[in-house]
């Protein structure tokens, strides 16, 4: 049986490879977007079970995104600073996409995993 995977969006390499160890620790297997590839060739080429989205990501904490996601049944969260993150709830709230902000705790990213 196959892990399910999640696919980060980041515009920071190593808050991506970071977030990357901790949820490869939850059980579930990691992939990133491929150089050049937008998000949502990212999300058809891997099909994630949830994606992790970087809200300073302008490719893909994006409406644009959010819709065609959800339509695969890939669950959606978007992390980001407690600043921006007020910006983001209205839209978060629109498409029932989650929030959370870094750091995280290990059992919170677990919970968001599981549950998006």
């Amino acid at each position: 049986m196959s892990k399910p995977t999640a696919l980060i969006f980041s515009t920071d390499p190593l808050a991506a490879a970071l977030i990357g160890a901790a949820v490869e620790l939850s059980g579930f297997a990691v992939a990133f977007p491929a150089d050049g590839e937008n998000a949502r060739e990212a999300l058809l080429r891997v099909r994630p079970s949830i994606a992790l989205v970087d809200c300073d990501d302008d490719g893909a904490c994006t409406e644009a995104f959010f819709g065609p996601a959800l339509m695969m049944k890939t669950r959606v969260a978007v992390f980001s600073s407690s600043r921006s993150r007020r910006l983001l709830e209205p839209i978060a709230k629109e498409f029932n996409v989650r929030t959370f902000s870094l750091p995280i705790e290990m059992a919170d990213l677990a919970e968001v995993l599981l549950n998006g």
